[in-house]
């Protein structure tokens, strides 16, 4: 067990102000205020829940330092009309003990192409920039924050000066390393002249761009000396924003291993005189054994908060097993930084919608509540309503609860998943209000013997497995009993359907060392297009990697002792040669079961796979709260 208790939970000075710990949570967009800016009761929810996990410091992500805001629902800081309402955020972050820290972005310039920021801003347009961020230092000094985080990362706005992908100017602020230098130095100057030390500053940065025309890890090292003396704390992470293929690597998806940024980190805490930290997939146990090694000084993170903000506080009080884990898969991710939408989390359904179920209290007499099926929705559903008193029992079919997400978290690289699934089993199996019933048959009878008042019906659903002409022989497997282990595949494999559980068996089965091709109907480009873009982008990089290929815009025809038997949009046919075919085409409702249960009492409810909104671990969760949080 990891003994929390040692280096990463004590305090740490921030240039005049003490963490009290070593933890940091990471900024992120949340985009929970208003169009103008402005705070309201949506943010300074969430502000309060993410704060009251016991961070050392907390910071609010993405609020724009520019004149002329683009608008959307991020923090505005130019607005003097709007410090009072930030004031109120710093005094819930503040109840908590945690330094209140900002992000400062000038929005428009982010959104705008690097190459034209860095080479075309001219110098009074340059001057205008880092007067902005210095006045907006000073808004967030009057709100009571305590830090602010220049983003200087990522491909922002000073990253976009010092690098030479995108500087291409011949003046004072282009060209040599000195030049290149010149726009951070200025606008730190600027920042400190209007705010002094009483503002600790972060200055997150890019320790390698990770393009073959970007700055490596040994010119950036050298800018971090020339600034550390203008700065409280240096914040690691890596790669470009404007990189798509680069994505995973500063928002690292499930399967990519955790602690990306140390090794670089390491470097830029050997060589400077400053704190250190570092960013990129961490969780608390390895934040725990890099700093007490002393690879760094603190650690952030921000999605293991959102799936638990009280995950530090567990942590701390030896009940690590309670904390709730992050599935890495970037649903909160997608959610801001790839549609602007307010943040939400696949496995807290509470975080950012704190004012949806504030307040909510359990209506009249407690009751008997039925869940049929142990999947994920009905695991949230029953842990839900037996934390709000209501008498739970779960009727599961097969041996094990977990349903259809067993199968998904099956491969090694979903560790992350398999840990998630395991906490929710832990959680409802020794919760007193709950009872368990495997290899139960839900039948009508049964459930009727249980005299229910609500039922929820989360049976699953079946997989699409149409009949070819070898389908008996052995040559035809689905992808579930594959990635179960319980069918065997040859050394030539055809996947049927790139959705992410094909791609994750062959991803799986290439590591195998198997030949792996993938067919769908799809255009390779629209591959992924409707899941989450940053974990798509990895995925696929990682099959590219493992030698997996793609045959799009086929339709399966037949599958017969040869191979599998494809046509093409000219009508053509083609065999593929192979030993297995594993079809991986999705899933649907069993109705009539569904029909059959679902007029036993007048309070049922249908969720999980079985539902509109079901098919994903977030809808599932979350529709298995809200429904349960109606009860």
């Amino acid at each position: 067990m990891i003994d929390y208790h040692k280096k990463l939970f004590q305090p740490i000075q921030i240039g005049r102000h003490k963490a009290q710990n070593r933890i940091e949570i990471a900024p992120a967009g949340a985009f929970l205020n208003n169009p103008d800016g402005s705070g309201n009761e949506k943010f300074r929810a969430y502000m309060k829940d993410i704060s009251r996990s016991g961070a050392g410091i907390v910071t609010v992500g993405v609020s724009d330092i520019n004149k002329q805001p683009l608008g959307g629902k991020a923090p505005w800081l130019a607005n003097p009309g709007l410090i009072s309402e930030y004031a109120e955020t710093t005094e819930i972050m503040h109840l908590y003990g945690c330094l209140a820290s900002i992000e400062l972005v000038p929005v428009r310039q982010m959104l705008s192409p690097g190459f034209a920021v860095a080479t075309q801003s001219s110098r009074e347009e340059i001057r205008e920039l880092i007067d902005e961020y210095a006045k907006a230092a000073d808004f967030c000094l009057k709100a009571g924050f305590d830090m602010i985080m220049i983003h200087g990362g990522h491909g922002n706005v000073p990253g976009m000066f010092f690098s030479e992908k995108y500087n291409k100017r011949n003046d004072e602020y282009g060209g040599s390393f000195e030049n290149r230098c010149r726009f951070g130095e200025e606008l730190l100057d600027a920042v400190r002249r209007e705010v002094g030390d009483k503002l600790a500053i972060e200055y997150r940065i890019s320790a390698e761009e990770l393009t073959a025309d970007g700055m490596g890890i040994e010119e950036t090292l050298n800018y971090a000396k020339k600034i550390q003396d203008r700065i409280d704390i240096l914040h690691i992470s890596r790669g470009l924003l404007e990189e798509d293929s680069l994505l995973p690597y500063i928002f690292s998806p499930a399967y990519f291993p955790r602690g990306l940024n140390l090794e670089a980190a390491k470097v830029f805490k050997k060589e400077l005189s400053i704190p250190v930290s570092v960013v990129g997939g961490f969780n608390l146990d390895l934040a725990a054994e890099v700093v007490e090694q002393g690879d760094v000084d603190m650690v952030a993170m921000m999605r293991n908060m959102l799936a638990d903000p009280l995950s530090i506080r567990k942590a701390k009080a030896g009940k690590s097993a309670d904390i709730r884990p992050c599935v890495r898969c970037n649903t909160c991710i997608n959610q801001t930084h790839s549609k602007m939408l307010g943040i939400c989390c696949a496995v807290n359904p509470e975080i950012g919608r704190e004012t949806w179920y504030s307040g909510i209290e359990s209506k009249a007499g407690k009751k008997k509540v039925v869940m049929v099926g142990g999947g994920p929705g009905n695991l949230e559903a029953a842990r839900t309503a037996a934390d709000r008193g209501h008498q739970v029992v779960i009727l599961e079919k097969e041996k094990e609860l977990g349903g259809a997400l067993r199968m998904a978290c099956a491969a090694e690289f979903k560790a992350d998943l398999k840990k998630y699934l395991d906490w929710s089993i832990y959680t409802v199996v020794n919760h007193k209000n709950i009872r368990v019933c495997l290899n139960t048959n839900a039948t009508a009878n049964v459930i009727r013997g249980e005299n229910p008042d609500a039922i929820f019906l989360g049976i699953g659903s079946k997989p699409v497995l149409p009949a070819f002409t070898a389908s008996k022989s052995g040559k035809v497997v689905w992808v579930g009993d594959v990635e179960l282990k319980k069918a065997e595949t040859g050394s030539d494999v055809i996947v049927v359907g790139a959705g992410f559980t094909g791609m994750e068996a062959a991803l799986a089965l290439a590591r195998e060392g198997k030949k792996v091709r993938i067919i769908d109907m799809i255009p390779e480009s629209r591959i992924g297009a409707d899941g989450v873009h940053i974990s798509i982008i990895g995925l696929k990089k990682l099959l590219l990697e493992a030698g997996v290929t793609f045959i799009c815009e086929v339709k399966l025809e037949d599958v017969t002792a040869e191979g599998a038997i494809i046509s093409r949009k000219d009508i053509s046919r083609e065999l593929l040669t192979c030993d297995t075919v594993v079809l991986s085409l999705g899933v649907r409702t069993d109705e009539a079961e569904v029909e059959a249960l679902s007029h036993l009492v007048e309070e049922t409810y249908i969720l999980g796979d079985c539902a509109t909104k079901g098919g994903t671990l977030y809808n599932a969760v979350k529709m298995g709260h809200a429904l349960a949080m109606d009860l």
